[in-house]
């Protein structure tokens, strides 16, 4: 694995990315404390979330239950005590209103594959919870997060398609058909903040930045 690899690598507890979400996770972490004043216990949705994520936030609190919500199980080797796995998906939540006290979700939302599906993740996040924190990763950063390429972002569908015929990009893996890799492609839809808070108008969207550049978006609604 290459130095710049590891640099952004999420699985690594140390990691220069995981510094920069424990910064971000402090501050999320204190609004579910205060949720926690209201309440003995509370059930927390995770979409999209994984057992190491909240390790690698040194999360420690044994009156929540954390719901890992995957379209597939995530295997672990042994059970984790306050996490619970579950199979579902986003764009149809398999709850009602009132079962979870806060929704999270980390880096998600631009991978549902179409902005009508962005605005169905949106939907569903508030018809089962009036309390969420759903983050994304911001469009105007040089760096694409998922190709790990500068100004991926940038490059038209189109093109993005004809390179991805070719080459594996990390999260775009390499497709034998232009239109499997143009799907390949449109799978990713990141966001502005104008288009962002336009899917949580209620919401107050925290700016994360890097060297002065907008880096994710985390719609709070509280």
């Amino acid at each position: 694995m290459s130095l710049f690899k590891l640099f952004v690598d999420h699985s690594k507890k140390d990691s220069f990315v995981n510094s920069i979400r424990k910064k971000r996770f402090a501050y999320q972490k204190l609004l579910i404390e205060k949720l926690l004043e209201t309440k003995q216990e509370i059930k927390i949705l995770d979409i999209g979330g994984e057992i190491e994520f909240w390790k690698h936030m040194g999360w420690e609190n044994n009156r929540c239950t954390i719901y890992l919500l995957n379209l597939e199980a995530v295997p672990t080797i042994t059970p984790t005590y306050g996490f619970i796995q579950i199979t579902g998906n986003a764009l149809a939540l398999p709850f009602e209103k009132g079962e979870f006290d806060l929704i999270f979700s980390n880096s998600v939302i631009e991978h549902v594959g179409s902005y009508t599906n962005q605005q169905v993740f949106a939907a569903e996040t508030k018809r089962v919870c009036t309390k969420y924190m759903i983050q994304t990763p911001s469009i105007w950063f040089p760096l694409e997060p998922h190709s790990l390429l500068p100004f991926f972002q940038a490059i038209p569908h189109p093109i993005r398609a004809i390179l991805i015929m070719f080459f594996n990009i990390n999260y775009f893996p390499k497709q034998k058909t232009y239109q499997a890799a143009l799907a390949t492609s449109k799978s990713t839809l990141m966001f502005s903040k104008k288009r962002f808070q336009a899917l949580f108008p209620e919401a107050d969207i925290q700016v994360e930045r890097l060297l002065g550049i907008p880096k994710s978006y985390t719609a709070i609604k509280m």
